[in-house]
């Protein structure tokens, strides 16, 4: 059986500087970021988070990596989305890990990029949401902390 870890989150939380973190401590394993699956193709306008495109393209990469540990790093905000890309991991044992900042943190980071910085407010909407939400199986903060003591706390919670 395949493990896979999903760090979930709003933009800025750290999910991809985390996700390779963990990833780079486990054997056999690969390491998935979906931003990278839809970039082959402009959101289509009935699906602007491009969860039908990134799915479909974890699906279809599925079968190569069967037996190995999987790490993937993207935004899920409810439990439909993340059944959207967990329908097609058949065999799967998912643990999906939210990663949480504070507000002011979250801000600080996501303007620290320099770019989208108009997006700022959608973000800390989507961390709210987030909030208010309990699908993820444990939720670790990442306020004021290394990605290399965030990646220790999630190997210690997760069963890879």
């Amino acid at each position: 059986m395949t493990t896979v870890l999903w760090l979930l989150g709003p933009s800025g939380v750290g999910k991809s500087t985390v996700g390779w973190r963990v990833y780079r401590t486990l054997d056999r394993a690969a390491y998935v970021d979906t931003d990278q699956l839809g970039l082959c193709y402009p959101a289509p306008a009935d699906d602007p988070e491009t969860h039908r495109v990134k799915s479909a393209a974890l699906g279809a990469l599925w079968p190569e990596f069967k037996g190995a540990a999987l790490v993937v790093s993207g935004f899920l905000n409810t439990t439909d989305d993340a059944r959207r890309y967990t329908d097609r991991l058949p065999g799967a044992d998912v643990t999906l890990c939210r990663l949480r900042a504070s507000r002011d943190v979250l801000r600080a980071r996501f303007l620290g990029r320099g770019w989208l910085t108009d997006q700022v407010d959608l973000v800390l909407d989507e961390a709210d949401a987030l909030d208010r939400t309990d699908f993820a199986d444990f939720t670790v903060d990442t306020d004021c902390r290394t990605p290399i003591e965030i990646a220790a706390e999630i190997r210690a919670r997760w069963a890879a």
